[in-house]
């Protein structure tokens, strides 16, 4: 079960990046199109849980879990409106962006729990 709990550290420590990575693609994004922005809260949203799920996978907690933070990223697409593919490119960054701010949270939670 340690090693379980090591690949979420792992991937905490390396959030910081992902947070820089998506928000240079919003950037890039934000000149290419239109932003809607209720698709940016269910993707968001859906990336904070699918990490919130994972995490309990991985700290032992269940498999069904690993299965609900699967499908989180389905739902954002499910109840996203998407007219054009760019749309759809605002969706997956914002998915990416909202797991990457979990994990950093997780991190510096950690970090602060250490403490």
């Amino acid at each position: 079960m340690t090693e379980s709990k090591k690949i979420g550290q792992q991937l905490a420590q390396k959030s910081p990046y992902a947070v820089v990575f998506t928000v240079v693609v919003f950037i890039v994004l934000f000149m290419l199109s239109e932003v809607v922005w209720l698709n940016q809260v269910f993707a968001s949203a859906s990336g904070i849980i699918s990490i919130v799920f994972l995490l309990l996978y991985w700290h032992g907690k269940g498999g069904m879990y690993f299965i609900l933070g699967l499908l989180a990223p389905m739902l954002a697409v499910m109840f996203s409106e998407l007219p054009d593919f760019l749309a759809l490119a605002w969706v997956i960054n914002g998915f990416f962006n909202g797991a990457a701010l979990a994990l950093m949270a997780y991190l510096y939670l950690g970090k602060g729990a250490q403490r």
